[in-house]
């Protein structure tokens, strides 16, 4: 076994071992249980302490979706459905940007002397690609939302690009959570259905997003590939 393949293999196997461990863990503790008081606990703080939680604590592994549900039937009351978008909208934008701070500041020196030890270099991706490489990992099902923003700030994604791209893909499932959780609250059906009906609009735009791209790729079935291009 040549000493890349060694490394890989080595890097496998700590990560199918890191994934027992974390298994065995959500066995012995119900994260259910745990992300529903931590929302609870900053619902009954008030709206500045949850949209604060919901810009940061994303950023290091939480749900946002829970925060998103939550957020209408419990400040539209009281707060107006229109600040309480608003809200969300600054926290996502906030979260994103924090994520990106992460990947590229605190992470990236660290991802990257691995992968140069691995054999490989990181890389960046700049130009007229950046905007279809972003898109593309937002619209993309698999990796979660945080772990999506990891992934653009580690490839060094334009700034610029990036925010655009990270707070106009998820602000329609935002503002239509928001709306439908609101009307929901208050009773509303006429709402409840045009909220519902704007999350399917976005979900159908971004699966037409999804088909158009998937349209595009080149045949690669007998073409070998790699994750990363190798260091010099």
């Amino acid at each position: 076994m040549s000493p890349r393949n060694a490394k890989l293999l080595a890097t496998g196997l700590l990560l199918l071992a890191a994934l027992a461990a974390l298994a065995w863990l959500t066995r012995r503790t119900d994260a259910a249980d745990f992300v529903r008081s931590g929302i609870a606990f900053f619902r009954q703080a008030g709206p500045l302490p949850f949209f604060a939680a919901m810009a940061l604590l994303p950023a290091v592994g939480f749900p946002l979706s829970p925060f998103t549900v939550a957020a209408g039937p419990v400040f539209g009351p009281t707060m107006g459905v229109g600040p309480v978008i608003l809200a969300a909208l600054v926290a996502v934008a906030v979260n994103v940007a924090l994520s990106y701070w992460i990947a590229g500041r605190l992470l990236r020196p660290w991802v990257e002397r691995f992968v140069v030890w691995l054999g490989y270099r990181l890389p960046e991706i700049r130009g007229d690609s950046a905007w279809g490489a972003a898109l593309v990992v937002r619209i993309v099902p698999g990796p979660p939302f945080f772990l999506q923003s990891y992934l653009l700030g580690l490839a060094r994604v334009p700034f610029v690009v990036y925010m655009c791209v990270s707070t106009l893909v998820p602000s329609a499932y935002v503002i239509g959570i928001v709306l439908f959780g609101d009307a929901f609250a208050r009773g509303d059906r006429s709402a409840m259905i045009g909220a519902g009906a704007l999350i399917l609009v976005a979900g159908g735009a971004i699966h037409q997003l999804r088909r158009r791209w998937s349209a595009k790729k080149p045949p690669t079935e007998n073409a070998p590939t790699k994750a990363l291009p190798p260091a010099t």
